[in-house]
């Protein structure tokens, strides 16, 4: 019994002093400290408008005309909402857990009615501002968070990739403009995982030895997983610029240009970087078309051959991959 003791009593010494020595390793590289919320804060006006939420998922994912636009009329001052907190600088107060997953229906279901109503341009409004607002609630957040915003920024994804063929020139600027917006004022992983630190730092204090199991196990999960969908939004948000400006400039001038650097700067203020490579994203011209792609997450250029869907990603990133 006192060997039992004895071995459970020094486990636990081991627990205590691994966490204390990842504390003194925190302490050392302590994370800076967080600036202060703005005020007024859109991220506030996007909480209101998860209150005021009408209905649900199965709005979007019927097909059906009027139910949709119901759906939309129904959730009108939800929407002014998320638009008004669009309008604002915006930051996640730290220990808040709105449920604003609640608002993945909104821009969906209001960009689907606009394509069903023939109007193209405000439909890839709708979703670029679900890209906008995928940015923007990450902002201040930690990696969970980030996962919420990425699933907005795909709602905007698969939205623009079917409705780049249909933009005239007009509207393909304005999408434009608003993606390398988003680009220039996206949230870096590096501040997320800045939250997520400063976040760990309490959890270590107040749960020493749940937090000294559990550590390795997240880490690996945030870096491997959820920072690898990161860099994919960027890649594929960054191709659907790209896209749209090579689609621009083949309407001015008959032909796709030789090289990316000749949409600088009429149409793309510069040459997107691939995250994965950290060179331009790798553009072909292919006679009347061209290929156009991100190495992916394995760090291989295959050619333009597509990723599969399996995990890991083996293959490249397309305009229209399908991940």
């Amino acid at each position: 019994m006192l060997r039992k003791s004895r071995r459970v009593l020094l486990g636990l010494l081991a627990v205590l002093v691994l966490a204390l020595l990842a504390l003194i390793g925190f302490t050392a590289g302590r994370p800076p400290a967080r600036p202060a919320l703005p005020n007024p804060n859109g991220y506030d006006d996007f909480i209101k408008a998860r209150t005021a939420v009408t209905g649900g998922f199965g709005a979007v994912q019927v097909p059906d005309y009027d139910k949709l636009a119901a759906f939309v009329s129904a959730n009108a001052e939800a929407l002014h909402l998320i638009r008004l907190g669009l309008s604002r600088p915006c930051a996640k107060p730290m220990d808040s857990e709105p449920k604003l997953a609640d608002l993945l229906p909104l821009l969906a279901a209001e960009g689907r009615l606009r394509e069903m109503d023939n109007r193209p341009g405000d439909a890839a409004r709708s979703y670029t501002d679900a890209i906008r607002l995928g940015n923007e609630v990450s902002r201040g957040g930690e990696p969970l968070d980030r996962l919420l915003g990425m699933a907005f920024e795909s709602v905007g994804h698969q939205g623009l990739v079917k409705l780049a063929p249909m933009l005239g020139g007009r509207d393909a600027h304005v999408v434009l403009t608003e993606l390398e917006a988003v680009d220039a004022a996206r949230v870096s992983w590096p501040d997320v995982l800045w939250a997520q630190r400063r976040s760990e730092i309490r959890r270590m204090l107040r749960h020493p030895i749940a937090w000294a199991r559990t550590q390795r196990k997240v880490r690996e999960g945030v870096e491997e997983g959820i920072g690898t969908q990161h860099k994919l939004v960027m890649a594929k948000e960054r191709l659907i610029a790209v896209e749209l400006a090579l689609r621009l400039c083949q309407v001015e001038q008959g032909r796709a240009p030789a090289h990316l650097r000749d949409l600088v700067p009429k149409h793309l203020s510069k040459v997107p970087e691939d995250p994965f490579s950290g060179r331009a994203v790798i553009y072909r011209p292919q006679g009347t078309n061209w290929l156009l792609y991100s190495i992916g997450p394995d760090g291989v250029d295959d050619g333009g051959r597509p990723a599969g869907r399996g995990w890991p990603l083996k293959g490249d990133i397309l305009f229209d991959s399908s991940w």
